[in-house]
């Protein structure tokens, strides 16, 4: 594998521990997968709201799934609308990424291919966490709220085991 230089990503999101846990999944990918003969670290960071990021990293702000917004608590779309104002106004590019944290994963993985073509990439798709298994249901069966759903779903998990 030939060693390129691989640009420091910045993942800026809310809950905090939803881009703290992608940081560490994608370093945690990278160790397992890319860094076979690297001689050159990489940096995924996630900080807090307050603190500062390096200025050469590439950005990424996780938008809120629009299933998941809660208009009761607009706190995480205060948040992400003021790091896109901040970044703004800063003039840095940044890239959004929208939807569950698998399609964010994906989406980050085909945007890094696009900026930095040159390094090899191939692990993160390979490495997704969030990718869905077959074994998963359909979003909308755990949310039907049919108690006898409810209860053959429990039948199943209970064979299952």
């Amino acid at each position: 594998m030939t060693d390129h230089r691989y640009p420091t990503v910045v993942l800026l999101g809310m809950p905090h521990a939803l881009s703290r846990s992608m940081a560490h999944a994608l370093l945690q990918a990278w160790e397992q997968g890319a860094n076979k003969g690297s001689q050159n670290a990489w940096q995924c960071l996630a900080p807090q709201a307050s603190e500062a990021w390096p200025q050469e990293a590439l950005v990424y702000v996780l938008g809120q799934d629009w299933r998941d917004s809660d208009p009761a608590d607009p706190t995480i779309a205060r948040q992400i609308s003021a790091w896109r104002e901040q970044l703004d106004a800063e003039q840095r590019p940044y890239v959004m990424l929208y939807g569950k944290p698998s399609a964010q994963w994906l989406q980050l993985a085909e945007s890094l291919k696009s900026v930095a073509p040159d390094a090899d990439w191939n692990w993160i798709s390979a490495q997704n966490p969030w990718k869905p298994s077959a074994r998963m249901r359909l979003k909308g069966c755990e949310q039907c709220d049919d108690p006898e759903c409810e209860q053959a779903l429990f039948a199943q998990l209970k064979k299952a085991s």
